[in-house]
């Protein structure tokens, strides 16, 4: 298996790192709008890269039992913030073998560090109540 690779300047979409994905029941995050070189590297590693409208060619990093904890340029967690789309990354990609219980397998990324270069924080909009008489 391939070694740890760095993706630098790479844009996060739909980052569930803290908590898990309804849908997948995972942690994960879309890693999107990879350049052709990023798309080269990855490739290389037996991932397929996909490609969608609004989202370019990208990669889903996935986690069955580990947050993916996001960090800033100096180390430190960040876990009082809630990353939002557009969010600018460094991402330690870290290429594992995967076997599912119905005999698929593949190749995927996860994602041994996640560094946070330019941050997009979600900010959740107040919940407008409806006033009853």
């Amino acid at each position: 298996m391939t070694a740890i690779f760095k993706l630098d300047n790479v844009e996060l979409m739909w980052p569930f790192l803290y908590e898990r994905n309804k849908l997948s029941g995972k942690y994960q995050v879309d890693v999107v709008n990879l350049s052709p070189e990023q798309v080269e590297m990855i490739e290389k590693t037996g991932t397929p890269v996909r490609q969608k409208e609004g989202k370019g060619f990208y990669i889903t990093c996935k986690s069955s039992q580990y947050e993916i904890r996001p960090y800033d340029k100096d180390g430190n967690e960040l876990k009082d913030v809630v990353v939002g789309n557009g969010t600018k990354a460094t991402i330690m990609a870290k290429p594992y073998s995967w076997k599912s219980p119905t005999g698929q397998s593949g190749v995927s990324i996860g994602i041994a560090k996640l560094i946070i270069t330019d941050l997009n924080e979600y900010v959740r909009e107040p919940e407008e109540v409806e006033e009853t008489l």
